[in-house]
């Protein structure tokens, strides 16, 4: 038999065939391209958004014997390229060797005070370490005096003749860190207590480029830290730079010295992909500086304990939670490919039976002539692959005009496809045509399933159950960084979805066989004949089942979550805000401003507070207080997931009621010490704190706004709570001065900030995709069907029609035989998709996509879901009707024929 002549005798199957293998190949090789992207886009987010001096990699030394000592940037180049010969292969791909990285090297000295100055008075508690860093010359403009030049040693210092033949290191200051430590240029430090050395201040500077990742390793270098001591007074510590003739001086015993070495790591190198094997490359980077120092050691002081060479980054703890979060979302991504990648092969396996049946004629007579086996396989397979292989290899190449990576699964999830659409087409034959002119009236007594078919059903389903206790219990990021993520929990959502069509395909006919008894008791013989068709559970019914059912539960599903991420994304945007708007000053607010903000289109209520962090009696503990009237916040956030406790009740002056965390509970009544000394009664507890005004849930206080006021001073405001709708940020930036000290948040802006996020975008995006792929693909498989059963059908109505059906009769008869599978089938896939949420549990937390705020409960919205299932049943029972509508046109010579 001719592949060829079936393919154009058949051409209608043939080209339905084709265009659903080129939908499916396009589908399942496209969609997991966009996850790629978005999983990368994430990824590349994060590391962005986190500070180079975490992300990339920097290798320690502490010099503590002489030989250590690195006198000149030679040597630390040659140290450089020592270090990085021993960098793994999955480090090395993804360091960055562009022009312009933040690759550099460092020697420092760190806690060193100030112990007195030249000619000029000391202020108390500053600490001035020295620097060398590779390349800063390139990377910073003087904007007074001049370079450090090189160090000297002075005979004498006037003034201190404890001081004779001393070192003096040139240095320069970052301009900002002068002033207000008042350090101006021509100043000379002393510098340490026991071996003191000078530091002359040459220049002052300002960095080229704030935002250099170079800086972000060197902050102590352009900004002044503040610490405070027990004693509440303040330290302040800044790094002053000096020149790379320095470095034979900065080495000294007594004196405290790092030196570092800066691998800059590429953000865009580094992928979902190869995250894995980057923490694996770090594991063995830090054995080989083990290794290295193990190899070094020359002297027993370094023995104990002490390790030379120590890695200091936080790459693989950013890629290892960054793999949790994916092993969530390739869960979800799975059960979106799963489903579809489900129903495509199930409509593709009914449009290959709707050709087989097509076929059965000619491939029976030609059996009964004597054709073998492999004969009417070979035909057959033939015909398919010359339909569907060039169909797939169209979507596999239009997928490549997608966004994203090529991964694996575009190479082979079209192939898997193809095989499995001729393999179908091979196994249905050979089960069909295994005897000649073997013919059987399934519509007269059902098949019973083979227990070797029965038994792998049960162990599907023993499977899907079980891995669904699994992922509830364990999660999906048990192990993910060492082990990688586990195939099987991740295809469990899938597995559930078919093991539930199996259990509606082999249970359905049971409820129905009671209603046919129902029907024989009545006088209309159309319900009882409809019904018992639709109760006798054909081969046919089978793939409709195993398609209907997961393309309706995955869109239910789809809408449960999108509806439970508006809800936590909503809930996440209030917390991060406190409000509609939210104004934080890093000093008291002027009240100019507030009246400007005020006056900004969409501002309703301004609620005024007071933050800060106060003393606790005498005692070195310290709180975090919030002055706030409690009851017009409270109004102003009612209708929101914001919960605000009331108001604790008032009490007679001096007495201030206050409502404390639990962890201050034990106080009754107490003192702090904030604008002034003031006595605080407790009057209530406190839980979680205040979202999006306190972020601490431990050690706050929470008082009336005019605490201060009732204590003897007056009040503060450095906090604005804004009511309004619709509030433009920029608008209240605008008002407040564009201050670079006052900082604007609104919940339109922390909404859209959620929102923006890839991976949120991306599943949102694929499960609108996939419930329109699939919505499609069912009201195709109610079709095929139809017409797979259109023959026979037509018959059997044409032979009740000459006993005297009507045709109002005969379109019922249709109905009534389809409509029962339909409704069952969306009955089932409406509560699997509702039930797959808390199935699942913990085991898929969409926390990952709603700010990291965790979910506390699926939004089981019924209306969506029940129009879904509801939409699909009317539009295959519509299709029914109208298939037999369009049949009953047809004469009966047109379908009987002489011998019938």
């Amino acid at each position: 038999m001719n592949p060829l002549l079936l393919l154009r005798v058949h051409r209608g199957a043939a080209a339905l065939l084709a265009l659903l293998g080129l939908s499916a190949s396009l589908l399942v090789a496209g969609l997991p391209r966009g996850f790629e992207a978005s999983y990368d886009e994430s990824l590349h987010g994060i590391m962005d958004d986190t500070a180079a001096s975490l992300r990339d990699v920097v290798v320690r030394l502490q010099p503590r014997l002489l030989e250590q000592n690195l006198t000149s940037e030679a040597e630390f180049k040659a140290k450089d390229r020592n270090l990085r010969a021993g960098l793994p292969p999955a480090l090395t791909s993804v360091l960055d060797t562009g022009a312009g990285n933040d690759s550099h090297f460092a020697a420092k000295t760190y806690g060193t005070p100030v112990a007195d100055r030249i000619g000029s008075p000391q202020p108390a508690a500053q600490f001035v370490n020295l620097a060398w860093l590779s390349g800063f010359d390139k990377r910073v403009r003087y904007v007074e005096g001049s370079p450090p030049g090189p160090p000297a040693i002075v005979a004498s210092v006037p003034g201190h003749p404890n001081l004779k033949d001393i070192k003096r290191f040139d240095i320069a200051l970052v301009k900002s860190a002068a002033e207000k430590m008042a350090i101006p240029v021509g100043t000379t430090l002393v510098l340490g207590n026991s071996h003191p050395a000078l530091a002359r201040v040459t220049g002052l500077f300002e960095p080229v480029a704030a935002a250099d990742p170079y800086w972000a390793h060197n902050l102590d270098a352009v900004q002044v830290s503040v610490r405070r001591t027990p004693a509440d007074t303040e330290e302040q510590y800044i790094t002053a730079l000096t020149g790379e003739s320095g470095l034979r001086q900065l080495y000294s015993d007594d004196r405290d010295l790092n030196y570092s070495w800066v691998i800059a790591v590429s953000t865009p190198a580094v992928d979902a992909r190869n995250a894995p094997d980057v923490i694996q490359g770090l594991n063995e980077y830090r054995s080989f500086l083990v290794r290295t120092n193990a190899g070094s050691i020359t002297d027993y002081r370094l023995v104990a304990g002490f390790s030379e060479l120590q890695l200091d980054t936080a790459l693989d703890r950013i890629l290892t939670d960054f793999l949790k979060r994916l092993a969530t979302a390739q869960a979800l991504m799975f059960l979106i490919l799963g489903g579809l990648v489900v129903v495509a092969a199930g409509v593709l396996a009914l449009a290959v039976q709707l050709m087989t049946e097509r076929m059965r004629a000619g491939l029976s007579l030609a059996r009964a002539r004597g054709a073998s086996m492999e004969e009417l396989i070979r035909a057959v397979v033939g015909t398919v692959a010359l339909t569907v292989v060039p169909a797939a290899l169209a979507g596999y190449g239009l997928s490549f005009l997608l966004p994203g990576p090529v991964t694996r699964i575009v190479h082979v999830a079209p192939l898997l496809i193809v095989l499995t659409t001729v393999a179908f087409a091979a196994v249905r034959v050979a089960v069909v045509h295994r005897r000649p002119l073997q013919e059987r009236r399934e519509d007269v007594a059902a098949r019973r399933p083979s227990p070797r078919r029965a038994m792998l059903e049960i162990v599907l389903v023993a499977l899907a159950l079980g891995g669904a206790y699994l992922l509830r219990s364990r999660g999906l990021t048990t192990g993910v960084a060492a082990l990688g993520s586990d195939p099987f929990l991740m295809v469990v959502p899938a597995a559930l979805t078919v093991a539930v069509a199996l259990i509606t395909l082999r249970c359905y006919p049971y409820p129905l066989r009671l209603i046919v008894w129902l029907a024989a008791r009545a006088r209309p013989a159309v319900p009882f004949v409809g019904l018992t068709l639709a109760a006798r559970a054909r081969s046919v019914t089978a793939l409709p089942v195993l398609i209907l059912l997961p393309a309706l539960a995955v869109s239910v599903y789809g809408s449960v979550v999108g509806a439970t991420l508006d809800s936590t994304q909503h809930r996440a945007a209030w917390i991060a805000t406190g409000a509609g708007a939210r104004v934080d000053g890093g000093a008291e607010i002027p009240p100019g401003v507030i009246e400007r903000i005020r006056r900004v289109p969409g501002v309703r209520t301004i609620v005024q507070a007071d933050r800060g962090v106060a003393q606790i009696g005498l005692s070195s503990k310290t709180t975090t207080v919030l002055a706030v009237d409690l009851d017009a916040y409270r109004r102003i956030v009612a209708g929101t997931p914001l919960s605000v406790p009331a108001a604790p009740p008032d009490l007679p002056p001096p007495a201030i009621p206050v409502l404390v965390s639990p962890d201050l509970s034990h106080l009754t009544s107490f003192d702090i010490g904030w604008h002034i000394r003031m006595r605080l009664t407790k009057q209530g507890v406190i839980t979680g704190g205040l979202a999006g005004v306190t972020f601490a849930q431990d050690k706050l206080i929470v008082m009336p706004y005019d605490s201060s006021k009732r204590a003897g001073a007056r009040t503060y405001t450095n906090t604005l709570l804004i009511e309004g709708d619709h509030i433009d940020g920029a608008a209240l930036r605008a008002a407040a001065g564009n201050r670079r000290d006052i900082i604007v948040s609104t919940f339109d802006e922390a909404l859209d900030k959620v929102n923006r996020s890839p991976l949120t975008s991306t599943v949102k995006n694929s499960f609108l995709v996939v419930t329109i792929a699939l919505a499609v693909y069912a009201l195709l498989t109610v079709i095929i069907a139809l017409v797979v059963g259109a023959a026979e059908r037509m018959r059997a109505l044409s032979f009740l029609r000459t006993l005297g059906l009507s045709e109002r009769q005969a379109a019922s008869l249709t109905v009534l035989e389809i409509a029962p599978l339909i409704v069952l089938t969306a009955c089932a896939g409406l509560l699997l998709g509702l039930g797959l949420p808390p199935a699942l549990g913990p085991g898929l937390d969409l926390g990952v996509y709603a700010g990291d705020l965790s979910v506390q409960a699926y939004e089981l919205s019924l209306t969506t879901p029940i129009l879904l299932a509801a939409g699909l049943a009317a539009v295959a029972v519509a299709g029914a009707f109208l298939h037999a509508v369009i049949g009953r046109r047809r004469s009966l010579g047109s379908i009987l024929r002489v011998g019938d």
